[in-house]
């Protein structure tokens, strides 16, 4: 189950878990917001599900949330979120949340922003609007993709979330065959499936598994069953030549 904790913040690195829930202690400032509460949600844990009544918003402090919508029946994964992220804001207007999250592998620790205190003073103000713009330009990047041929809008994807989420590697992972030893590469610390792929650029399974698969052969992927690492800068590249075959 989720285990809140008293504030003030943990030291900086540090990462605590466990321990009976609590009443929050009162508002403090934690990262440039003011929040009341810490959460620690285990591997697959839900932190909130699509259409119940909105609390707060959540400032993500560790690990990777994953945040889906419900489209004919099935659950549809539309974005990754980390560090610095805030969740939970889409529908303070209408009350209920318009999407479901949960703790990606490793689990992920948030915390409860009171939102009128951060309203009301400058920098944490500043903050929370930054990380809004930060959500906002994601979509309208996905929104820009929608144009593109479905190989170069998947390779996009995939670097934006290896710039964003991604940790850095020294090399190629070891079955990456003939790529070069140069730096770039990025390790993805969560599962991602060919259907995640699939369902977040909008296309048929079978279409995202034949585009990962060149992008491997192509020496810019490796890793299987969802564990992979990836080079932002090479799948950018691969993007425009899907554009570039197009036209």
């Amino acid at each position: 189950m989720i285990t809140s904790r008293v504030l003030p913040p943990p030291r900086p690195g540090s990462r605590r878990r466990g321990g009976a829930a609590a009443p929050p202690a009162g508002p403090v400032a934690v990262a440039g917001v003011v929040v009341t509460a810490e959460l620690d949600l285990a591997p697959g844990e839900r932190l909130y599900t699509e259409g119940e009544p909105v609390t707060a918003p959540y400032l993500v402090m560790a690990g990777v949330l994953r945040v889906c919508v419900d489209a004919q029946g099935r659950s549809r994964l539309v974005d990754l979120v980390g560090a610095g992220d805030v969740v939970g804001t889409a529908a303070l207007e209408t009350g209920r949340h318009a999407e479901s999250v949960h703790a990606a592998e490793g689990g992920a620790v948030v915390q409860v922003v009171d939102l009128e205190a951060t309203l009301a003073q400058r920098e944490p103000r500043q903050v929370l609007a930054s990380a809004l713009v930060r959500q906002l330009v994601r979509s309208r990047q996905l929104a820009d993709d929608l144009g593109l041929p479905m190989g170069a809008r998947i390779c996009r994807i995939l670097a934006r979330l290896a710039e964003r989420l991604g940790e850095p590697l020294e090399g190629p992972p070891p079955d990456v065959e003939g790529a070069p030893p140069a730096s770039g590469w990025r390790h993805l610390p969560f599962s991602l499936t060919h259907d995640d792929v699939a369902l977040m650029a909008g296309c048929a399974r079978v279409t995202a598994t034949r585009v990962l698969g060149d992008l491997k052969q192509a020496g810019v992927l490796g890793g299987t069953r969802g564990d992979y690492a990836l080079v932002p800068a090479a799948l950018e590249e691969a993007a425009d030549r899907y554009v570039w075959d197009v036209i």
